[in-house]
């Protein structure tokens, strides 16, 4: 978008120096109050031309080592092009989808109102999701392994979807998805999120609006780990990411590599009613001013707890400046 091309493209040689990085290309608990009608827009800017409309982020090329298992050792910010259901690709229309056959492959679809999935190790890609209602896609309590790749979900920003992904059970990954006109872009205690982008959220009465949310600690054994990616909340409330307690105590998180901003605050780091959280990983994140100028309408951060065992906060800078963010 052009205001995240001029915001970024003058400092993207800072905020890797400041960062620590090898090489860029150009390119409490309490949550925030409610947002009013009254309260400052944000700046607007003139989106760029592209297939639906939307306008596109400004890649960002980082060389590192690969993460431990292999994958996203292509650290980016993804465009609009890399994301949600590929060029070219033609979709047959489908109703609601209830999946009850574990292994079941999803692909090529424009699913109007839901994908509910209650089996395991289900695979949605290449396809277009228009949700209505409490969510786009669920994943049940008790079922695990779905993927979701390639894939575009969204409300039509008339009729309410709270949800555009929402994880009730075990492992998810979301890879390669966009995720826009929603309350809250994607929620998951425990999975992997990259190489994605989650924006253009929209506010509905009584609304708390997240690009990600996880809501307790991830279920024994399990991690959650929220890299490579774009989340952007324009609304002036909640965050672009949420590590809430909710219902327990976060650990292990990882967010990183990710262009962060909006809300109240950006990001929400864990801190709350549960107890200390452990083993929350904040590092390489830069943090844009596109939506306000403190990052979130308040700040970048709130709820971070740096006397939590294995909590690290590194080299997360403003993408404008190169400077470190402090919590």
């Amino acid at each position: 978008m052009a205001l995240l091309r001029r915001t970024l493209a003058p400092a993207l040689a800072a905020a890797c120096a400041a960062a620590g990085l090898a090489a860029c290309s150009d390119g409490g608990s309490g949550r925030t109050a409610k947002s009013t009608r009254t309260a400052k827009a944000p700046p607007t800017a003139t989106p760029s031309p592209s297939p639906s409309g939307a306008v596109s982020v400004p890649p960002l090329q980082i060389k590192s080592p690969a993460p431990v298992g292999g994958e996203g050792s292509r650290l980016t910010w993804p465009t609009l092009d890399m994301v949600g259901v590929p060029r070219g690709k033609r979709l047959r229309s489908s109703g609601p989808i209830t999946v009850r056959k574990n292994g079941t492959v999803i692909d090529g679809l424009r699913v109007s109102t839901e994908i509910n999935v209650d089996a395991d190790d289900v695979t949605i890609r290449n396809t277009r999701v228009l949700g209505s209602g409490q969510w786009a896609i669920i994943q049940r309590k008790g079922r695990s392994g779905l993927r979701i790749e390639n894939s575009e979900i969204s409300g039509d920003g008339r009729t309410k979807t709270q949800y555009g992904i929402l994880n009730q059970g075990g492992m998810v990954t979301a890879r390669k998805v966009h995720v826009h006109t929603v309350s809250n872009g994607i929620v998951t205690d425990h999975g992997l999120v990259e190489d994605s982008m989650i924006r253009k959220l929209k506010e509905y009465p009584g609304d708390h609006v997240t690009a990600f949310q996880s809501n307790g600690g991830p279920a024994p054994g399990l991690s959650l780990v929220v890299r490579h990616s774009v989340l952007l909340n324009p609304v002036a409330q909640t965050s672009a990411v949420s590590i809430y307690q909710d219902f327990g105590r976060a650990h292990d998180v990882t967010i990183t590599g990710n262009l962060l901003g909006g809300g109240g605050y950006a990001l929400y780091g864990g801190k709350g009613r549960f107890g200390t959280p452990t083993n929350i990983k904040i590092t390489r994140n830069a943090f844009t001013r596109d939506h306000f100028g403190k990052g979130g309408r308040y700040g970048p951060v709130t709820a971070w707890d740096p006397a939590g065992q294995g909590n690290v906060w590194k080299d997360n800078v403003w993408a404008d400046t190169g400077r470190p963010v402090r919590p």
